[in-house]
């Protein structure tokens, strides 16, 4: 079971997140968001060091936690997209209309 403290730092950055995200985590959703999100907050401190205490605080592991989740669901809208069919495909229509022009021959 985690100290109080790490509880507590644990519950502030899943509120951040949420408030972030403009709704409540599900359980699911932190689980996954989490653990890459603590990796990267580790790597960041590593290269660029805490920032004067900032990187630690609970707001920031958060914002990470959103950042995760709101990249995983756009990756998931773009997958999504990228399969659908645009209205020529679904209407059997592979190219768009070609018009070539009459050519008028001149006689000399």
């Amino acid at each position: 079971m985690p100290a109080p403290e790490t509880r507590r730092f644990l519950l502030e950055a899943r509120d951040e997140a949420s408030g972030c995200l403009g709704r409540e985590l599900t359980d699911s959703e932190w689980a996954e968001a989490y653990p890459p999100a603590a990796q990267k907050l580790s790597r960041i401190i590593q290269l660029y060091g805490d920032n004067g205490g900032a990187r630690n605080q609970p707001w920031y592991l958060g914002k990470l936690v959103q950042e995760h989740i709101a990249f995983s669901v756009l990756s998931a809208y773009c997958a999504t997209s990228a399969q659908k069919k645009t209205a020529s495909e679904e209407d059997g229509l592979l190219t768009t209309t070609n018009i070539t022009p009459n050519i008028i021959q001149c006689q000399s």
